[in-house]
């Protein structure tokens, strides 16, 4: 549990930093374009963002640290790069999750269910985000190449910047979206129920 709170708490924090500038920038953009504001829409605009921010800093942005040396005072800021692991192999890594254990690594368990947890809850926000934004994503075909897409893009990514590259992420994340888009179309569903109940048409 530790271990995703770490995860979420930097997610939080560049959320954090770049939450003014979005919120600046989205200003300047409504006024240039003289849109109509719907403030419903725009909190969940802001959300699905910061939420891409928060999702780059923990896949796509390499790992870094910075600060001021003891020693001498001095400022100091490194990247951490290394060779990519890489896994083209579909359940190989899964498998080692659910069947296997390392003794060399203190609580695999617990890092094999951030892993599977992480890869795949992360990015349902997706999935259930963008068909609240656009009506073009309320299609199961259509959110499916976004999340095969997205993914890939990522895993690709990783290849460069040091992080490990795994068909098995590609798997886990897509199901992710998916089990946002099934609570999506679930509250979509109902909402739908609720207006002709009430004698609105939903569309």
């Amino acid at each position: 549990m530790s271990l995703i709170m770490l995860y979420v708490t930097n997610m939080l924090g560049y959320m954090l930093v770049a939450l003014p500038f979005y919120i600046i920038g989205r200003i300047v953009f409504v006024k240039r374009m003289r849109s109509q504001v719907n403030l419903w829409r725009e909190l969940v605009l802001g959300m699905f963002v910061l939420y891409m921010v928060g999702l780059a800093s923990q896949t796509i942005i390499p790992q870094w640290s910075a600060g001021i040396l003891a020693e001498t005072g001095e400022f100091y800021f490194d990247v951490y790069l290394r060779s990519a692991q890489v896994n083209l192999i579909p359940f190989r890594t899964l498998n080692a999750y659910f069947f296997h254990t390392y003794t060399y690594v203190d609580n695999w368990n617990s890092v094999s269910l951030v892993n599977i947890i992480g890869n795949s809850f992360l990015f349902s926000p997706i999935g259930f985000l963008m068909p609240c934004l656009w009506k073009r994503w309320q299609s199961l075909k259509r959110i499916l190449w976004i999340a095969l897409g997205v993914t890939c893009t990522i895993e690709f990514i990783q290849l460069f910047i040091g992080r490990s590259t795994d068909i098995d992420d590609v798997i886990l994340n897509t199901v992710g979206v998916m089990l946002g888009y099934g609570l999506f179309a679930i509250v979509h569903a109902k909402w739908d129920a609720k207006l002709k109940r009430a004698g609105y048409s939903p569309y």
